[in-house]
C-alpha cells in the first residue's frame, strides 16, 4: 500500500471540496463555531446532545489520542474486556464459561503475534495507534474510579489494541476453518457468531439529490465485543463520520469527507483445514510426504475466576493450530491471515481516501476479512469489491471440507491478488445491495456468474445452500424497493433501510385466504380465529410496533412450524416462497398446495389465536407488546422481524425473554448509517440502545427510546456549522499531542 502517497492526496482532496478553505476556514475565524474561536489550535471534544464526541484537533495524533480518551469515557468496562479478551485473559473475570474463548485466541495467538510483528506496520499506522492508546491510558490516569479491579492496574498497550482487531476481525476466517470441520463430520465444541448486515448504494442518476448514497447497516451483537461506538473527527488530514469498536482505531463504518464505506458478512473463503494423520501411540508425530514430523506445542495456564488456575497444551503444525483430534487425525486449521497484524491498513485508506481507488487501494493490502465492501464517492461512483485473503489452491481437492494435509501437493500456491476478486464500479442499473447473499443475486442481470470464477474465490461455502441462485427474505426486499425507485432520495434511503414488510407475505397471506375460503366452517364456531383472519385479510404487510395484525401473522407463522415440524416447514416454505423470481426477473411460481396443507394453515391459525389470548391480557395486544428494545429493566416497543418468515431489512434478533411473553432484541441493527455523498456529505446514524455504558448518563438507553423503538435515525451534524447548536458539553485535552 502506497501510504506516503495517499496522505498527500487527502490533503490536497479537502481543498477541493472546500472543507479546509471554507468550512474549517470558517471555524478559526468564528468563535461560535465548534474548532474555532478560543479552541483554535486545541484539542477538543465536543459532545452532542446524543452524547456523540465530536473531535477537533489540529493534528492527526491529537485526534486518535481524543478517540481513544472518549471512547475509554464511555466505555470503561467493554474496552478493556475486549481487550483482555483478545489477549486470552478473559476467563479471569468471567469464569470457566471463556476458557474456550481464551484457548482460541491463544492458538492463533493474536497477542503473540502483535508483539512479534508490530515492525510489519507502516510508521504512520504505528505513529497513529500509539497515540490512540496514550489517550486510553490517559484517561483512565485521570479516572482511577472508572478501572474495574480485575484490570489489576496494568497499562493498555499497543499490541492489544493489534490483537483485539485480529480477534474480530479474523474470526470470521477462523469460523470458516470451524465450518469446514463440521462439514468433515468432525464436532468442532464451538459455535460461531450470528453475523449478518445490509448495505446499498444508489449511483446520482437514480438519486434526487443527484448524489450517490450509501446505506451502511451491519447486523451483530448488540452487547459485547461488537457493541459500535460512535464519534465525529475534524484532526489534521482526518475528517469524518461513522462508527468503530471499542478498542479500534479510526472511523470502522462510515464516511470522510469525499467517501463512504459499507461492509456485509459473505465473501470467498480464506480458511482451510487440513487432515493430519498421527502415529499410532505418539500423536505428536504426523505423516507429511512420506515422513514423520513432530508438531510443536506450548503451554498456556488460564486463570479461571472462582476456580483454580488450568494448564492446557496447544498443539501447531505447519499449516496452523490444532484445532481437533479424532480417529487417529489431527486437524490443523489454516487461515489466510497467518500472522498478519496490519489490520488498520486498509481503513487508513478508507479514512483518508479521495474517492472509490482509496477503496482499491485498501483491498490491495489483503488484510481485510471476508466481506463484501461497497463504497460511493462524492465524484459519484459506487463500487463494490468481495475481497479477502484468499489462497491459490490446487485442483482435486473438495476445499469445503478437510483435505489431505499429508501432502505437500495440497498446500497453497500463494494468495489471489485484489485484481482477481469480484468487483464492479458504477454498475448500469445504476444501484446495487448486498445483504448476505452471493453476488449473482446483488441487482437483476447482475455482472457476476460463478461459472467465471473458482467457486471458493466466488463464495465461501458457509453463505448457503448454494453458491449461487438463490437469495434472502432482505434481499429480495431490497432490490423490490429499490427497483421501483428511480429518484431516491435520503428519506426514501432511510425508509428502506429500516422498511419493516417481510417479502413474500402476500403469497402467504394469498394461500391463507385460500384455507380460508375451503375450510372455514370447520372453524366458524371460534371467535377468535374469524377476529384473525379478518384482520390478516386487511393487514397492510408490516410488522409495526403497534399493529395487532403484525402480531397475529408472527404468532401463525410460528405455530405452523410447531405444527409441522421443522423439515415440512421448510417444504411449504419451498412451495410459496419464490424469492429468485425478482432477479430472474420472472413471475413467482404458481402456489400449488394440496388441501391436507390448506387444512393444517387454516388449523394453526386458530391454534395460534388461542394461544395469543392466554399470553396476553390486552383484549388486542399489538406487535410491540412483545418485541421490545431495552436495558436493564427499561424497555419500550419495537417493529421489525427475523424468525418464521418475517426476516425484514429492518433486521432485529430477538433471544433474550425478560418477562413473559416479552422478548428483547440482543442483535440486528447495530449501527445504522445512511450517507448522501454530495458537496458536502450529509448523513444520519442512530444506535439500538444508547452512547454511554454509565448507568447515570441521559445517553445510556435515550436512542432506544427516542430512535431505535421509533425507526428514526438522527442527523450527524458532523459539520461545525450543523453542531454548533447541539452542544452538550465541552473537553479540553491539554496533553494531547
Amino acid at each position: 500500500m502506497k501510504f506516503s502517497s495517499l496522505l498527500p492526496r487527502c490533503l490536497i482532496c479537502f481543498t477541493m471540496i472546500g472543507l479546509a478553505t471554507t468550512t474549517l476556514a470558517e471555524a478559526r475565524s468564528n468563535g461560535s463555531l465548534p474548532g474555532g474561536g478560543r479552541d483554535v489550535g486545541k484539542t477538543v471534544i465536543y459532545r452532542d446532545s446524543w452524547g456523540i464526541p465530536h473531535i477537533y484537533a489540529p493534528t492527526d495524533e491529537g485526534g486518535l489520542y481524543a478517540q481513544g480518551y472518549a471512547m475509554a469515557q464511555d466505555r470503561p468496562d467493554q474496552l478493556l474486556l475486549n481487550l483482555l479478551t483478545a489477549v486470552g485473559e478473559l476467563s479471569s473475570v468471567v469464569g470457566d464459561g471463556a476458557v474456550q474463548s481464551d484457548l482460541r485466541s491463544h492458538l492463533f495467538d493474536h497477542y503473540g503475534a502483535a508483539r512479534k510483528n508490530w515492525h510489519q506496520i507502516p510508521r504512520v499506522i504505528q505513529r497513529h495507534t500509539e497515540a490512540f492508546v496514550a489517550g486510553i491510558n490517559v484517561f483512565y490516569k485521570e479516572h482511577p474510579e472508572d478501572i474495574p479491579t480485575w484490570w489489576q492496574g496494568r497499562q493498555v498497550d499497543k499490541y492489544m489494541v493489534i490483537a483485539f482487531g485480529r480477534l474480530f476481525l479474523y474470526n470470521w476466517s477462523i469460523d470458516e476453518a470451524y465450518g469446514d470441520l463440521r462439514r468433515s463430520g468432525v464436532r468442532p465444541g464451538y459455535q460461531p457468531a450470528q453475523r449478518g448486515s445490509n448495505q446499498f448504494a444508489v449511483s446520482p442518476r437514480r438519486s434526487a439529490s443527484r448524489a450517490a448514497i450509501l446505506a451502511i447497516d451491519p447486523h451483530l451483537a448488540w452487547f459485547g465485543p461488537s457493541r459500535f461506538w460512535e464519534f465525529r473527527i475534524h484532526a489534521g488530514a482526518l475528517h469524518g463520520s461513522g462508527v468503530t469498536l471499542a478498542g479500534f482505531p479510526y472511523i470502522g463504518l462510515g464516511h470522510n469527507a469525499n467517501l463512504a464505506w459499507a461492509m456485509t458478512t459473505g465473501g470467498p473463503d480464506t480458511a482451510d483445514v487440513y487432515a493430519l494423520t498421527v502415529k499410532e501411540g505418539d500423536n505428536r508425530q504426523f505423516l507429511f510426504d512420506g515422513k514423520w514430523l513432530t508438531l510443536r506445542s506450548r503451554t498456556v495456564t488460564l486463570k479461571v475466576k472462582g476456580a483454580a488456575s488450568q494448564r492446557h497444551t496447544l498443539w501447531f503444525a505447519p499449516h496452523g493450530p490444532i484445532i481437533a483430534w479424532q480417529e487417529g487425525k489431527a486437524y490443523a486449521a489454516a487461515m489466510a491471515y497467518g500472522d498478519t497484524v496490519n489490520i488498520s491498513g486498509a481503513w487508513f485508506a478508507l479514512n483518508y481516501g479521495h474517492d472509490y481507488r482509496a477503496a482499491v487501494e485498501g483491498m490491495e493490502s489483503l488484510t481485510v476479512f471476508p466481506q463484501n465492501v461497497m463504497v460511493a464517492d462524492t465524484g459519484g461512483n459506487i463500487y463494490y469489491q468481495r475481497t479477502g485473503r484468499v489462497p491459490v489452491r490446487p485442483n482435486g481437492f473438495d476445499w469445503s471440507r478437510a483435505v489431505d494435509g499429508s501432502t505437500s501437493a495440497s498446500a497453497w500456491l500463494g494468495f489471489h491478488p485484489a485484481s482477481d476478486h469480484l468487483q464492479v464500479l458504477n454498475p448500469p442499473q445504476g444501484y446495487m445491495q448486498n445483504c448476505n447473499i452471493p453476488p449473482d443475486a446483488m441487482i437483476p442481470d447482475s455482472p457476476f456468474s460463478p461459472a467465471d470464477f473458482p467457486d471458493y474465490l466466488y463464495s465461501g461455502p458457509g453463505y448457503g445452500p448454494e453458491r449461487a441462485g438463490w437469495i434472502n427474505q432482505r434481499g429480495a426486499r431490497g432490490i423490490q424497493l429499490l427497483q421501483a425507485n428511480d429518484s431516491v432520495t435520503a428519506q426514501d434511503a432511510m425508509s428502506i433501510i429500516n422498511d419493516i414488510h417481510p417479502y413474500g407475505m402476500e403469497r402467504w397471506i394469498g394461500t391463507l385466504k385460500l384455507a380460508d375460503s375451503r375450510f372455514a366452517d370447520q372453524f366458524k364456531s371460534s371467535e377468535r380465529y374469524a377476529n384473525g383472519i379478518k384482520e390478516l385479510l386487511n393487514w397492510d404487510g408490516g410488522l409495526h410496533r403497534d399493529s395487532s395484525a403484525a402480531l397475529k401473522y408472527y404468532y401463525w407463522r410460528e405455530q405452523l412450524e410447531m405444527d409441522l415440524g421443522k423439515t415440512e416447514s421448510d417444504r411449504l416454505q419451498g412451495l410459496i416462497d419464490d424469492w429468485y423470481a425478482i432477479i430472474e426477473d420472472r413471475p413467482p411460481k404458481p402456489v400449488r398446495l394440496d388441501d391436507e396443507i390448506l387444512k393444517a394453515m387454516a388449523g394453526a391459525l386458530k391454534t395460534a389465536m388461542g394461544r395469543l389470548a392466554a399470553d396476553f391480557d390486552a383484549v388486542n395486544p399489538s406487535y410491540g407488546d412483545l418485541f421490545r428494545v431495552g436495558r436493564d429493566d427499561h424497555s419500550w416497543p419495537l417493529g421489525g422481524g427475523g424468525r418464521f418468515g418475517t426476516s425484514t431489512l429492518r433486521s432485529v434478533g430477538y433471544a433474550r425473554q425478560k418477562r413473559a411473553n416479552s422478548v428483547w432484541g440482543e442483535r440486528g441493527q447495530t449501527s445504522t448509517q445512511i450517507v448522501e455523498l454530495s458537496r458536502p456529505i450529509k448523513s444520519w446514524t442512530y444506535l439500538p440502545i444508547g452512547q454511554s455504558d454509565r448507568k447515570d448518563s441521559r445517553h445510556y438507553t435515550d436512542q432506544a427510546e427516542k430512535l431505535f423503538s421509533r425507526r428514526q435515525l438522527k442527523p450527524s451534524w458532523w459539520l461545525p456549522q450543523d453542531l454548533k447548536d447541539h452542544i452538550e458539553s465541552r473537553t479540553v485535552l491539554d496533553d494531547a499531542p
